[in-house]
């Protein structure tokens, strides 16, 4: 369990670089949050999924703790993957979705 955390630290990582690519393609300097359609999708997706890190963590290690750690493992692996898809199918504009 302790393995799939450290893998877990990865994908917030990915998307926090998605962002920082999107802020100079599309010329958007921080602290704004505003710009091109493109760009809020990618920065969107990054912190809707940034907003349930902290519950996934934590619904994680309790699930390993009281359930099986097999079983809890391969639910998280199962919600990076969906958190994945979403990131990757958030940033598409809604006529691409």
């Amino acid at each position: 369990l302790t393995d799939l955390l450290v893998v877990t630290l990865f994908l917030p990582a990915y998307f926090a670089l998605q962002v920082i690519y999107a802020r100079r393609k599309y010329s958007v300097s921080p602290p704004d949050t505003a710009g091109p359609p493109e760009f809020e999708r990618v920065f969107r997706a990054q912190a809707n999924c940034s907003e349930y890190f902290p519950i996934f963590v934590s619904v994680l290690w309790v699930a390993g703790i009281f359930f099986q750690q097999g079983v809890a493992a391969v639910c998280g692996l199962l919600y990076l993957y969906a958190r994945y898809q979403y990131f990757q199918g958030y940033r598409l504009s809604a006529h691409g979705r």
